[in-house]
């Protein structure tokens, strides 16, 4: 997987097994994604995939800086280990990927990546306040993340 420009990291004290299924119930319990600056997860049926497959496509609802922000994307590989995504609306050409690596049998790391699909795309994500804004928002996301696969 090609390296990214923004990157959130938590270890989290369940198996990579445990980790995966939170991650394949989210359309069963969209509530799990749901914290301060992230007002939910929507699957969106529509797309003729079942979440966890490639093409299905999902929407968030976000806060940066205090401004709300809906995020749409698209599941475009899954894996054991990973789920990588990419933004299409706005149309901006930036991916994501949740990456699960096994620490222990009880313990796994969690890193959430954000990267550009072109050059557009890494030069947005490094300017500061795009930089500042989607690094405070990923950080968040695992940390809320590592603290809802702990008690599911």
């Amino acid at each position: 997987m090609e390296s990214g420009i923004i990157t959130a990291q938590k270890t989290v004290r369940v198996s990579i097994a445990r980790a995966r299924q939170w991650f394949m119930e989210l359309e069963a319990h969209p509530e799990r994604y749901r914290f301060e600056t992230h007002a939910g997860f929507a699957f969106d049926g529509n797309s003729g995939r079942g979440f966890g497959e490639v093409g299905a496509r999902f929407e968030t609802r976000e806060r940066f800086y205090g401004l709300p922000l809906a995020l749409r994307f698209e599941l475009t590989a899954v894996e054991d280990s990973h789920f990588r995504f990419r933004l299409i609306r706005p149309a901006l050409p930036v991916w994501g990927a949740f990456v699960l690596d096994e620490a222990s049998s009880d313990t796994t790391n969690l890193y959430l990546t954000i990267g550009g699909t072109s050059r557009l795309g890494a030069l947005l994500l490094r300017l500061p306040l795009i930089q500042s804004a989607v690094r405070r928002q990923i950080r968040g996301e695992v940390e809320h993340i590592a603290e809802s696969m702990a008690v599911f």
